[in-house]
């Protein structure tokens, strides 16, 4: 009866350890992105992105409305939150960062 509840115990505190280590990766990838970099050292940072968003057709899992003046917005996210979660990159028609915003729910 003890090996269940062992094992049950060990799958919540592995999803809390995967979950946090994602959080913390992405925020230290997000804060170290600066106004003007390249698309190069977003996915330096990040790594692949997430969904794809064109100022025609807005990922409105988390936005309400499109990028304004973006070429695209690059999505980050940590799906293992219970909440919301992610992080947005924001390019210019030259690759560049624009604009980046932190997603968490209230």
């Amino acid at each position: 009866m003890k090996s269940p509840a062992w094992l049950l115990l060990g799958a919540v505190f592995a999803y809390l350890i995967a979950c946090s280590t994602i959080s913390f990766s992405r925020s230290r990838a997000y804060d170290s992105i600066k106004i003007g970099d390249g698309r190069e050292a977003v996915v330096s940072a990040f790594g692949a992105a997430g969904p794809v968003e064109l100022p025609d057709k807005p990922f409105t899992r988390y936005a309400t409305s499109p990028c304004a003046g973006c070429r695209e917005r690059v999505w980050f996210e940590n799906r293992l939150s219970l909440d919301t979660e992610a992080w947005s990159v924001e390019f210019d028609e030259h690759d560049r960062v624009m604009r980046k915003t932190a997603w968490h729910s209230p």
